[in-house]
């Protein structure tokens, strides 16, 4: 037995009439009428009869669908939570460096959490772009174009960031600068590049340059080379040492912002900016990306583009 033909039943039941029945199942009432006649040959049972006001259940009928609605119902349900598990559930793994990972993801994976409970997340702070071949991971994230070479894995820009030059205040006071409540504003900090000549820095690996944009627009760009004391990945280490007053790192607007409330660090040069930062995204070629990808990616873009308003 087919379980259209039950299905046909159900909806025969429900509505009383094959003409409603076959437009709520998108048939014609005369395949409706004649689904209805094989089962009833096969079970030998009459289900439907002619009644008063058109046709009613007969007693075998209405035992039949008493049993049978709750239970393709049941199904239905299943079925749903089934591929609702598979959309919206199971396991969604991401690789990024750590300050991409707190920063960024972290605030869209929480909401995420809350919006779909069948979702579970692993998260791994790396900087190397995985082997998709190998590792089951859904994206990598980077701040680095050139870190994903050509392979078989698609890249997508997510969205740029602003960055600016952050030190400790005891490294401001050490330099014969005023480290007090009226540093947001620029007084009492460097504002000059002259400012900073030979402070010690705090560097990535092989960083050899900072360029420095007047945020008026008429002043021309001033590269500089920064004195390294300290080159390292990831970026909450090189922010580490900077709130320990070892040097100038040059960072996230938005992930310096706590530690700039918190008294901890000082935008210095407040005139001036960095190149944007940008986050790009790996994905493996190897199959389409489920829509739990799809949502998370288009989350963290939003939010990045939110950040990028406000600052």
């Amino acid at each position: 037995m087919s379980r259209n033909e039950y299905s046909v039943f159900v909806a025969v039941a429900d509505h009383l009439s094959y003409t409603r029945a076959a437009k709520t199942l998108g048939l014609h009432a005369s395949s409706v009428s004649r689904s209805i006649e094989r089962l009833e040959a096969r079970l030998g049972l009459s289900l439907i009869e002619p009644g008063p006001e058109g046709m009613r259940l007969t007693e075998a009928g209405l035992r039949m669908s008493r049993f049978l609605t709750p239970l393709l119902d049941r199904i239905d349900q299943g079925v749903a939570a089934l591929c609702h598990n598979e959309t919206w559930g199971g396991e969604l793994r991401i690789a990024a460096p750590p300050e991409i990972l707190v920063s960024w993801v972290n605030p869209v994976i929480r909401d995420m959490l809350d919006t779909y409970p069948a979702l579970s997340v692993s998260l791994e702070a790396s900087v190397g772009l995985p082997d998709f071949r190998r590792e089951a991971f859904d994206v990598f994230l980077s701040h680095r174009r050139e870190a994903m070479q050509e392979g078989s894995y698609r890249i997508r820009l997510i969205g740029t960031y602003a960055v600016g030059l952050f030190a400790a205040p005891r490294l401001l006071e050490e330099r014969g600068f005023q480290a007090g409540p009226d540093v947001s504003d620029g007084r009492g900090v460097p504002c000059c590049p002259e400012d900073i000549a030979g402070w010690p820095c705090l560097t990535r690996p092989e960083e050899t340059l900072w360029t420095l944009i007047p945020d008026d627009g008429a002043s021309m760009t001033v590269d500089m080379t920064p004195q390294s004391r300290l080159a390292a990945t990831p970026a909450p280490i090189r922010i580490d040492f900077a709130v320990a007053g070892r040097g100038i790192v040059a960072a996230s607007v938005d992930t310096c912002q706590p530690l700039v409330q918190e008294g901890r660090l000082v935008r210095i040069l407040p005139g001036y900016r960095l190149p944007e930062g940008t986050i790009f995204a790996a994905l493996p070629e190897r199959h389409q990306p489920r829509p739990v990808v799809g949502v998370f990616l288009e989350q963290l873009i939003r939010r990045v583009r939110h950040k990028a308003r406000q600052t």
